[in-house]
């Protein structure tokens, strides 16, 4: 009879802890439902608050069953201890990729840099973040890496900006150099014609007169504009007879015995 009525009881929590479970990721989701939280999060932490929920539940109809759960905890706690010692490393990627997708640096789809690789995000999972570059290369970053790095991120409402550097002879005008850059940026497919583009004399170096474009682009278009830039201002200045310098080494040798004899 004692053992039917604590199985009875057993039963009633199992049925109990189900529902406040069931509430209690209900309230959840409805509270993150608010927030732009990302959904990889949501799930992540729905499947948490499930397994913590009826862990609990097992434990209690243990308890009320007469097994001794105190060294079963124990057990099981000196079982986790060890396995996060093995998995150290893991549990870092884990910890970084929550903290990447609740403070969300970047998302999918944005160009960025991470730990110097440059490229496209195509994933965000909890261990690894995935970047596709430009030539399609697929690289995979510990987010424990990620979390710990600076993340330069491209992607933005007011898009990107190309900067292609050029110099010019000091003979040359620099009006009509920027006239005619100015047109190979209006030509350019790629640069956004309501941004303010321009082009502007950096520095007067040892050769020549140092400019640079600044031409803004939607981000997945740069390095289309870049080549493209590069290309054609070096062939309309070419065209319209503006030298690019380069650096140069004169030679002057002084003959003595020359200037010698001619003294004699």
């Amino acid at each position: 009879i004692s053992l039917g009525i604590n199985i009875i009881n057993a039963v009633i929590i199992f049925i109990i802890g189900k529902i406040i479970i069931k509430l209690l990721r209900k309230l959840f989701k409805k509270i993150i439902g608010r927030t732009s939280a990302d959904e990889a999060v949501v799930k992540f932490v729905d499947s948490i608050i499930k397994i913590t929920g009826y862990f609990i539940v097992f434990i209690v109809i243990c308890s009320e069953l007469g097994i001794e759960t105190t060294s079963f905890i124990t057990v099981l706690g000196s079982a986790g201890v060890a396995i996060g010692l093995a998995l150290q490393g893991s549990l870092s990627n884990f910890a970084g990729g929550v903290l990447l997708l609740l403070t969300r640096p970047f998302k999918v789809g944005d160009y960025v840099v991470i730990e110097g690789h440059e490229g496209i995000v195509k994933k965000v999972d909890i261990i690894y973040t995935t970047i596709v570059k430009f030539d399609n290369t697929i690289i995979k970053c510990p987010n424990g890496d990620v979390a710990k790095k600076v993340i330069i991120n491209y992607s933005n409402e007011n898009g990107k900006r190309v900067d292609v550097k050029f110099s010019i002879h000091y003979d040359s005008d620099i009006n009509n150099a920027k006239k005619i850059v100015m047109d190979v940026i209006r030509n350019c497919k790629y640069v956004d014609k309501e941004r303010e583009n321009n082009v502007v004399v950096m520095k007067l170096a040892d050769s020549g007169i140092d400019m640079e474009t600044r031409a803004w682009v939607k981000p997945d278009d740069y390095w289309d504009a870049y080549f493209y830039l590069i290309e054609n201002i070096k062939a309309e200045l070419e065209k319209n007879n503006i030298e690019i310098p380069y650096n140069q080494l004169e030679v002057h040798i002084n003959n003595k015995n020359d200037n010698n004899a001619d003294n004699m």
